[in-house]
């Protein structure tokens, strides 16, 4: 069963001293071992030692933001992929199944578990093992809960086609979008008006995901959808993302594209009622806030049994979204209430476990484990529909077996980048993973991108002192900005949200801390800052913890700055204060001696930079990286980092590092996308 030369206790504590487990792991395999010893007594050493050695290998996947352990992924011969094997199972992977499902803490689900035996905290009333075997997955029953409810949900959600549409919303529809796509180039032929058609997918079913890259038009697309169901009805609806800078970026576009709105509108103020339009919200809010934090508690106000006061739900960025929060999240929607996804499917998933709006989309691929082109999969019966309402014609992408199909609409045209443009191009050949076309754009001389390659010198790297030039040549705008006594403290953080250093990982030379660093004596070198304090005028700072009474968010960013209204007020010296721009706006000020745990902000990683957008970006790749940052490096990370940038993307690195990059994806295990799409 297990070949080893030392038992798997010892070989446990060898895997934590070589980090190839975490303390966490080694310690819940050995917690569940012995709560479950009496039954383990019952099975040979072998049958143990297996036991200990599969919830290690679990509960590493789990650290790895993976939702279940795979069994025919394990590598027999070398199941922690060590440099030289130091155990091995020596039987197949279907005997391996076999063997797991007779140990009594490993649970074999039945076809179906009653609805109404799941209580609030999501776990069924029969669920008595910590762990499940499904599918040839192995689960912490928790997860297993999670992910089936989940897909329970949205799936009633994708059933329930609201059938009452009014007459005049095909003349409403030509209204909102009066002028025809841009023309497919490989056919001269019209394209087809996927906001539009994504507009008539969200007021026609219960569960809409619109998703798509930058520019897209996704806030365009849900501002002209939540006017149009203003005119038939007076709903309740809100607005929500996963980060409060995130939300505060929604709540600026969802306010842009009212105007826009208003002024296309103006010529049909005779057929059409534009004061509705007063009735689209502007403030969104975190999915937190709006759940309803508990201190020191993992569950929330909101929950099944006390659901949210809401006709209607919006959430940004979905792709943030882990699975236990878009568990809790699904359980604290009303039954009569409509969800709308907005996020793009192709950018780095969730720091937790799961890849919830990856895999909701993953259907739209002709291979689920491929990176094929996204293709709509529509019933014939509601493609049929969606043709009357839109005036598009769909014929062409009816599918046999649609899934949640109805329920979803990827946005295919990029107004922020034009065809030609040197960031399109590049983020659409890394997205592709597409090597030889990444090294043409490169190559091609756009003006709008910037390669600066690592070049190591005895007295340091030159492209790394290349980029901290540029980067005071930056950052001195604001910072000058910050100097003048006329200037508001809105104007500074605008100017010094122009352009952001992006980094794939936190630590070492080339991660966040190591260019804060470096740029901040770059900075002091240029006298244009003076950092002899913990707080100086001009720091930038970024939240890594929430303060619900502060009301400040992991990933809020602000500037420390003098309080000139306070100088004004009190005639005093100034002080300074945090500044923080709020959703509807306005300007937080907070001592800075009452943050949370915080950080300096002159660059940030890739993670933290999603909903946010800035004029110029700079991504710095690690020279050598280890095989951990490899991990780390993926396509997803790359296209989410050039794709920040709306002007100018300029990278830090080798072309080796990033072309690995760009050609490894982001595979998360999860059985949710074969629980919706088969």
């Amino acid at each position: 069963m297990i070949q080893s030369k030392q038992p798997i206790k010892t070989l446990l504590k060898a895997w934590e001293t070589e980090r190839l487990i975490t303390p966490l792991d080694r310690h819940f395999a050995l917690e569940l071992a012995e709560f479950h010893r009496h039954q383990l007594e019952l099975h040979s050493e072998s049958h143990n030692e297996l036991f200990l050695l599969i919830c290690a290998l679990l509960s590493h996947q789990l650290s790895q933001q993976h939702t279940c352990l795979p069994i025919a992924q394990i590598r027999l011969d070398n199941p922690m992929h060590e440099q030289t094997a130091q155990c091995k199972i020596s039987c197949s992977h279907d005997e391996l199944m076999t063997l797991l499902s007779q140990f009594d803490a490993i649970g074999v689900p039945q076809d179906s578990v009653p609805q109404d035996s799941v209580p609030q905290d999501g776990l069924a009333e029969n669920s008595s093992t910590p762990l499940v075997l499904d599918q040839g997955s192995l689960y912490l029953q928790r997860y297993y809960q999670f992910e089936t409810q989940v897909a329970d949900k949205l799936r009633h959600l994708a059933q329930d086609e609201i059938q009452d549409i009014p007459a005049a919303t095909p003349a409403t529809l030509n209204q909102l979008f009066p002028h025809s796509p841009p023309k497919n180039a490989a056919t001269e032929s019209p394209a087809h008006d996927w906001q539009k058609i994504a507009t008539a997918t969200a007021f026609t079913q219960r569960l809409a995901v619109i998703t798509g890259g930058p520019g897209t038009g996704k806030t365009t697309t849900v501002t002209k959808l939540l006017f149009l169901m203003t005119q038939e009805a007076d709903l309740t609806i809100k607005l929500v993302a996963p980060t409060g800078k995130a939300a505060a970026r929604l709540s600026e576009s969802i306010k842009a594209s009212k105007l826009r709105l208003k002024a296309e509108l103006a010529p049909f103020a005779d057929s059409i009622d534009i004061s509705t339009l007063s009735r689209v919200p502007e403030e969104a809010s975190t999915l937190h806030r709006l759940l309803g934090v508990i201190p020191n508690s993992p569950q929330f106000r909101h929950h099944q049994d006390n659901p949210l006061r809401l006709d209607l739900l919006v959430v940004d960025e979905a792709s943030m979204v882990d699975l236990p929060m878009m568990h809790k999240l699904l359980s604290a929607l009303p039954d009569h209430a409509r969800l709308i996804l907005l996020g793009d499917q192709d950018q780095l998933a969730s720091v937790e476990a799961g890849a919830v709006l990856a895999d909701i989309c993953a259907g739209l691929k002709a291979d689920l484990n491929q990176s094929a082109k996204w293709q709509m999969r529509y019933s014939a019966a509601y493609a049929t529909r969606l043709s009357q309402l839109t005036g598009c014609d769909l014929s062409g992408f009816i599918s046999a077996s649609p899934g949640i199909g109805d329920s979803l609409c990827i946005l295919m045209h990029s107004h922020r980048f034009k065809g030609d443009a040197g960031i399109g191009q590049l983020a659409t050949a890394v997205n592709n993973s597409d090597s030889s076309r990444i090294q043409a754009v490169w190559q091609s001389g756009y003006d709008e991108l910037c390669w600066i390659e690592h070049q190591k010198t005895p007295t340091g790297n030159a492209g790394l002192e290349q980029l901290l030039t540029q980067s005071v040549s930056h950052y001195s705008a604001y910072l000058q900005l910050a100097k003048d006594p006329y200037s508001t403290p809105l104007d500074i953080i605008e100017c010094y949200n122009q352009f952001r250093i992006l980094c794939a990982m936190r630590a070492g030379e080339y991660g966040v801390d190591g260019i804060n660093l470096g740029v901040r004596e770059a900075l002091k070198q240029a006298k244009l800052i003076s950092p002899e304090h913990e707080f100086y005028p001009g720091r930038p700072v970024i939240v890594q913890s929430n303060d619900y009474n502060l009301g400040l968010f992991n990933g809020d960013i602000g500037l420390i700055l003098p309080d000139s209204a306070h100088q004004a007020a009190t005639g005093a010296a100034p002080r300074l204060m945090a500044h923080f721009i709020q959703a509807d706006g306005s300007i937080l000020k907070v001592l800075p001696a009452r943050l949370p745990s915080h950080d300096t902000c002159f660059a940030m990683t890739v993670h933290k930079s999603q909903g946010s957008e800035f004029s110029k970006v700079a991504m710095v790749l690690p020279i050598w990286p280890s095989q951990a940052q490899k991990q780390l490096l993926t396509k997803e990370l790359v296209y989410t980092a050039i794709t920040r940038a709306k002007h100018q993307f300029t990278c830090l690195g080798s072309q080796t590092v990033f072309e690995q990059a760009s050609l490894q994806a982001t595979k998360r295990s999860s059985g949710l996308a074969r629980r919706l799409w088969q």
